[in-house]
């Protein structure tokens, strides 16, 4: 039924995880994982100077096709062979004349390019025998450590390079980006400043400053980065599509579809395949799904076997025809005939994905199960998560479980109560619950309100903890100034998104803001709390079915085991809360809300203080008007609610069977034991 032409695979078609950074020695950039959109790669470039010798590095150096990098006559047979130092030797070959030193970095340069990371470390090291001082081998140095994940040691050899050469604008950029890896966010942005004053022009300064600012969620600061980047090179597609990848972050979709569509305004030659995937992906996000089939059959008549796009196909299909099961068996048999195996992790895990939203829709339970199981397994394989911490995050509320005991609650010093904040229409409200509890059901339902204003997963309540310093057991010595000034904090960042403190109810949408419920007291000791509950088994299975865009917390529900250690954690935190500290809490309930919306919604309301609005009612409506769904439930709360999700664990009861243990205090404690 829907005719396919054969055509060159391409890459993938999601933006990809941020740039680590630009990868560069004393002259020339390179990126330092594969970007998402890449643009026409700088050529190789070695220009001895009378200063320090440059080695300059492709845009592709760690990522993408390996460049061909042209070196110096002689230079393979200068003081330093690939290889050479596994050779049996019978003495120890001498350290590298000065006139070598050139040909060395610049050999170094090429290895470093093709990730060869081992030699370009014995070409930096064989320079520094040499002259323990000279910049661009401690720079290059550098960038083999960041390359190996070290970003601590990277930044002292980074930063010692730009001690001795503090006029290269790429070492500054370099050091920012090392930084940037440690999440020192303020001394990457003042080593990109040191970077832009030496040159204004200089485009990578704004595509690593727009990767900080898209990593720490802040979208428009981030934008703003992409479109100096656009002005410098109006002709590349690389800033167009990293601000595209930013707005959609930011739940700005349409905003997304400009840039995407500047591309092809702009941009020279036949649009790429990942570009065409990118608007059919978009068009599904925002139910415009007849669009969405025919860009991703755009992208499919020259890429087949487009991961995005096969999944964006499949999946805007059977939106448009829900509930036909001869499509849901027609879709299932064209994307078994796609061999996996061939394809890239990044894309293989977008098609078993929608393999398993197949089988699950047509009650194939163990088919589906097994999808979901490959699609985890690729996610795992993924080179952007080899450095992620699964465990940190867990470690954090093991912490928090840890400090927050009857004798800490006690020590708290008394601070003045609070009622509202002067000025404001109403005390702040959040709204926090375990991933996939109902959460974004409830955001569009409040949103709906004409009193209330709700921001959806923006790492506000993470800014504050930021500007604690000590924290959590600073808390119990809190002054009345601090806790002023961590509610400063709150305030610029909500007002910075555009809340209207002064007229509606802000409600501030983050799951997992519930770990941070203590802090929320303290600082916000007025404060409302809107607890979404949803049957424990369900939760854990709902996030371990999911695609999550993958970073280090979400690594946790990549296996069902994983993902219910995590809800027992998560879980016992919040008990501790709730026992410790006298919170202001009201509890919804999905399965009841999904049966009788107003019989939920309406006491919620009385809660916040508001009346029953009618225009809650409709949050099917509210959301395809809103537009700017961010979270991976979008494609259900556009959709008239449905009962099927409620339960849906026990058609898995099977495959949850070992992990029910882990769940079973929860299970009770929350009355689902019936």
């Amino acid at each position: 039924m829907f005719a396919l032409v054969a055509g060159p695979r391409y890459g993938k078609l999601r933006p990809a995880p941020p740039v680590s950074g630009a990868f560069c020695v004393s002259g020339m950039t390179g990126m330092a994982k594969k970007p998402p959109f890449p643009g026409p790669a700088k050529g190789p470039l070695f220009k001895p100077q009378s200063g320090p010798p440059t080695v300059g590095l492709p845009p592709s150096a760690f990522g993408g096709p390996k460049p061909t990098v042209g070196l110096p006559g002689g230079a393979q047979g200068g003081g330093f062979r690939p290889g050479a130092a596994n050779a049996p030797q019978n003495r120890q070959a001498p350290p590298p004349a000065a006139g070598d030193i050139i040909r060395l970095l610049q050999l170094g340069g090429a290895h470093l390019a093709a990730g060869r990371l081992d030699h370009a470390g014995q070409a930096a090291a064989h320079v520094l025998k040499v002259e323990p001082q000279n910049p661009d081998a401690l720079h290059l140095l550098g960038l083999v450590a960041l390359g190996k994940g070290d970003a601590a040691a990277a930044e002292k050899l980074i930063a010692a390079a730009a001690g001795l050469m503090p006029r290269h604008v790429n070492v500054w950029v370099n050091l920012g980006n090392a930084q940037r890896e440690q999440g020192k966010t303020d001394e990457a942005l003042i080593a990109y400043r040191r970077a832009e004053a030496l040159d204004p022009h200089y485009g990578d300064i704004f595509l690593n400053r727009g990767q900080l600012y898209k990593e720490t969620a802040q979208y428009d600061e981030a934008i703003a980065e992409f479109n100096r980047l656009i002005a410098l090179n109006p002709k590349d597609a690389g800033g167009y599509m990293r601000a595209a990848a930013a707005a959609t972050d930011a739940g700005r979709f349409r905003d997304a579809l400009d840039y995407c569509h500047a591309v092809l305004d702009n941009v020279e030659g036949t649009p790429p395949p990942p570009l065409l995937a990118i608007i059919a992906t978009t068009h599904e996000r925002l139910g415009t799904l007849d669009e969405a089939v025919s860009w991703a059959e755009k992208a499919l008549a020259v890429a087949p076997l487009n991961g995005g796009a096969l999944r964006t196909w499949s999946k805007a299909s059977r939106r448009l025809r829900k509930g036909d099961k001869t499509i849901l068996g027609e879709l299932r048999q064209r994307l078994e005939r796609v061999n996996l195996t061939s394809c890239p992790e990044s894309e293989a895990r977008l098609i078993y994905s929608e393999l398993a939203q197949l089988c699950d829709a047509m009650n194939d339970v163990d088919a589906a199960f097994d999808y979901f199981t490959k699609m985890n397994d690729c996610t795992k394989r993924l080179p952007e998560l080899e450095r992620a911490d699964k465990h940190r995050f867990v470690d954090d509320l093991d912490k928090l479980i840890g400090v927050y005991t009857e004798d800490f609650a006690a020590s708290w010093q008394p601070l003045p109560p609070i009622d509202v904040e002067p000025g404001h229409a109403d005390a702040p409200v959040f709204l926090v619950g375990f991933p996939r509890s109902g959460t974004t059901l409830l955001d569009q339902i409040l949103d709906a309100h004409p009193q209330v204003q709700v921001f959806e997963e923006q790492p506000f309540l993470a800014q504050v903890k930021k500007s604690i310093a000590g924290y959590p057991l600073s808390l119990a010595t809190m002054s009345e100034q601090a806790r002023a000034a961590a509610r400063d904090v709150y305030w610029s960042a909500l007002r910075k998104h555009g809340a209207d403190l002064e007229g509606k109810t802000v409600v501030n949408k983050m799951p997992l803001d519930i770990a941070q419920a203590g802090l929320i007291h303290r600082v916000f000791p007025e404060a409302r709390i809107i607890f979404a509950l949803r049957h424990p088994a369900d939760c854990v299975l709902s996030c371990f079915m999911q695609d999550f865009v993958p970073n280090a917390s979400m690594l946790n529900f990549l296996t069902l085991e994983g993902s219910a250690r995590l809800y027992e954690r998560v879980m016992t935190l919040w008990q501790k809360y709730r026992a410790l500290l006298p919170l202001k809490v009201h509890e919804v309930r999905y399965e009841s809300l999904i049966a009788d919306l107003r019989g939920e919604v309406e006491p919620a309301l009385e809660f916040l203080g508001l009346p029953w609005h009618e225009a809650v009612s409709d949050p099917a409506a509210h959301a395809l008007a809103r537009g700017t769904i961010k979270t991976p439930s979008y494609s259900q709360v556009t959709q008239p609610i449905y009962s099927s999700a409620a339960d849906r664990w026990r058609r898995y009861e099977e495959h949850m069977r070992p992990v029910m243990p882990i769940l079973e205090a929860h299970i009770e404690r929350f009355g689902y034991s019936q």
